[in-house]
């Protein structure tokens, strides 16, 4: 399957989405490789063609200040073996000013999968939200 094939699977998997969560089509093509994806009001999932397979990507927040390398520990145990992240790995963004998780996803998917990878994704990501602003507020993680 070429890289117009594989968008365009992508595409209509992200309109079958938007249709049974009711929400209006919101898969917005970035450039030739990438869809953003607002899921709800702060929350935005990219899609990009790794050419093998497909990224699902998310910012989780602002990384931290405070309490910087105790929290990359804690991230750490949560990204081993994917244990704590469903798969998904938590890391920072090229500018590392956000906390990010990413899942990738292979080209072989059936649109099921790919719609219960998509909301185990969603739901690790709230997970994680919530988990740094306790975090930050020097609660217990």
């Amino acid at each position: 399957m070429g890289a117009r094939g594989r968008l365009l699977m992508l595409r209509g998997f992200l309109e079958k989405l938007c249709a049974e969560l009711n929400l209006a089509p919101a898969a917005k093509r970035n450039d030739g490789k990438s869809y953003s994806f607002h899921f709800s009001g702060e929350t935005e999932v990219f899609f990009a063609d790794l050419y093998p397979g497909v990224e699902m990507r998310a910012v989780i927040c602002a990384c931290p200040i405070n309490r910087r390398e105790d929290l990359f520990i804690h991230l750490m145990r949560a990204n081993l073996l994917g244990q704590g992240t469903g798969g998904a790995r938590i890391g920072l963004d090229d500018k590392e000013k956000n906390l990010t998780l990413s899942l990738g996803l292979p080209y072989e998917m059936k649109y099921d999968a790919f719609k219960g990878a998509f909301e185990e994704f969603v739901n690790h990501l709230v997970y994680w939200r919530g988990s740094v602003a306790k975090f930050e507020k020097n609660e217990t993680v």
